[in-house]
């Protein structure tokens, strides 16, 4: 069997339990007061906040980011945390987006497949690797040990749940 597979599977079986584990008890915040969105990728306007960790090569997040590029009620504050255990590309494909002259497209690109043929182009920046850095901290602090993982109006969620994300902000509509 195909070593990378077999890692991909056993990473999904570990994001499925901790869901599952996590599914009746809220995780609790380690922080106090706002989360700075200074250097997260901002998309849309919407009235609701939903503050994403992604990792680019993620299925799971890949399926949140086309679910919530449909809703037009959302402000997306995106946080790029790549596990490159998992995903060896992922760090490239965050740096990428970063890099870009346009990273909420850039994001959009990346998580819609465009790049997993063909490479993004190599993004080598000081500031990059710091705000990639300031990212994965962040999502340390606030417990995001798994991705896609998003707080919605202040209440945490873990993985793509779409039921749980209609139950705080609606159906999409």
């Amino acid at each position: 069997m195909n070593r990378k597979f077999v890692v991909y599977i056993f990473a999904a079986a570990i994001v499925l339990l901790s869901a599952l584990a996590g599914a009746e008890q809220p995780v609790k915040p380690q922080h106090s007061g706002t989360i700075p969105t200074d250097n997260a990728i901002r998309i849309g306007m919407g009235k609701n906040t939903v503050i994403e960790f992604e990792d680019p090569d993620c299925p799971f997040s890949r399926r949140l980011s086309a679910y919530m590029s449909k809703r037009q009620d959302v402000t997306r504050y995106v946080f790029l945390t790549p596990s490159v255990q998992i995903h060896p590309d992922a760090m490239d494909k965050a740096r990428f987006i970063l890099c870009s002259k346009n990273s909420p497209q850039a994001f959009i690109d990346v998580m819609n497949g465009r790049y997993d043929k063909e490479k993004p182009p190599v993004c080598k920046d000081e500031q990059i690797e710091k705000t990639l850095k300031e990212h994965k901290e962040l999502g340390v602090k606030l417990g995001a040990s798994a991705t896609p993982y998003l707080i919605i109006n202040g209440t945490y969620v873990l993985g793509a749940d779409f039921e749980k994300i209609e139950a705080i902000i609606g159906p999409a509509r």
